[in-house]
């Protein structure tokens, strides 16, 4: 089969590698289109290492079940299916609380595990969702979605009024729409304004604006550089929260007398819990409460990787690669 692998940080290359046999409990999927997201920019550029070299990565994907392994029913074939792509073990101490986002033993496709891009991928059948309706532009963007439903069921308060969004890169616009959809009117501020521009076009307000004294009873942070973090601390209301999606590792200035004056709740939200979180989001989709595709700004070729991934970060919305021609049915 083809694959995009990553020789080394910076570089990928397109070419053949063995195709994947399903094992007991898995199936084999032809891989459609997979979104690009913060986690893969980190390992493409170095940031995060890599298992090994090549390595295939990608996790953001969808495609059509080919092939079934043992215990897994033949009448599974031929289903559309999004990747649920943190597999869990669900017997260890997190997994039995129902924190599977926290789970010991986590494999995580396109991180510790061989990715999606590539014109197969296998999976445990749990982690290979069924969807019935939904673009290809739908598809890509739903496992990021679950990330952000799962840290708005979460929070500890009702959805407020008005909310912040502190970088709209493809995970703060997708945080626009799901505080949209929960009734929130949404503030956005990001140093890219072609960014901004395009968060505006999705129903946002420019945080420059706004009343520049304004604070919120609820902030989200996808950025996580300092800056970002300290701009959510600084806009968050008395009493209000704040969400913390970003992984970066850069410390931020924070005293624990602005804390307690401001009683703050700083609350971070890691991925999603198998299997009520994905289902939710799949169920929204298939209903039509969520339209996430709209984010997607651009559409690279299987072949054009490379390029994917240099034009992702300056990409005003998300990007996602087109693995296969073969969309299925109703999905063009």
């Amino acid at each position: 089969m083809k694959a995009a692998s990553l020789v080394e940080p910076g570089r990928i290359e397109v070419g053949d590698v063995p195709s994947p046999t399903p094992g007991q409990g898995e199936v084999r999927i032809a891989v459609v289109g997979v979104g690009l997201c913060g986690s893969d920019l980190s390992v493409f550029r170095g940031a995060w290492d890599a298992p090994a070299y090549p390595w295939i990565m990608g996790h953001e994907a969808f495609g059509t079940i080919e092939s079934v392994g043992s215990g897994v029913p033949a009448t599974r074939l031929g289903e559309t299916v999004v990747i649920e792509p943190n597999i869990v073990c669900g017997s260890c101490g997190p997994c039995r609380r129902g924190r599977t986002s926290a789970c010991t033993q986590r494999q995580s496709v396109g991180m510790n595990r061989p990715g999606s891009l590539a014109e197969q991928v296998v999976v445990p059948t749990q982690h290979a969702w069924t969807v019935t309706t939904g673009s290809p532009k739908d598809l890509v963007c739903l496992e990021p979605m679950t990330v952000i439903e799962t840290a708005i069921r979460r929070l500890r308060v009702p959805v407020p009024g008005a909310a912040l969004v502190v970088g709209v890169g493809a995970q703060g616009l997708l945080a626009c729409l799901a505080l949209q959809r929960h009734g929130a009117a949404v503030v956005v501020a990001d140093v890219n304004p072609e960014r901004t521009a395009f968060a505006v076009g999705l129903g946002a307000a420019a945080l420059e604006d706004v009343d520049t004294e304004r604070r919120f009873d609820l902030v989200v942070d996808t950025a996580g550089t300092p800056p970002a973090v300290e701009l959510a601390v600084d806009r968050a209301e008395i009493g209000g929260t704040i969400i913390e999606l970003s992984l970066d590792g850069r410390p931020f200035e924070l005293t624990a007398r602005s804390l307690v004056r401001r009683q703050l709740t700083i609350q971070g939200s890691l991925t999603y819990d198998h299997p009520q979180d994905f289902a939710g989001t799949v169920a929204r989709l298939d209903d039509g409460s969520v339209r996430p595709g709209r984010v997607v700004t651009d559409e690279f070729s299987l072949d054009d990787a490379q390029r994917a991934f240099e034009r992702a970060p300056s990409a005003p919305g998300k990007t996602w690669i087109r693995v296969s021609s073969d969309l299925p049915v109703g999905r063009g």
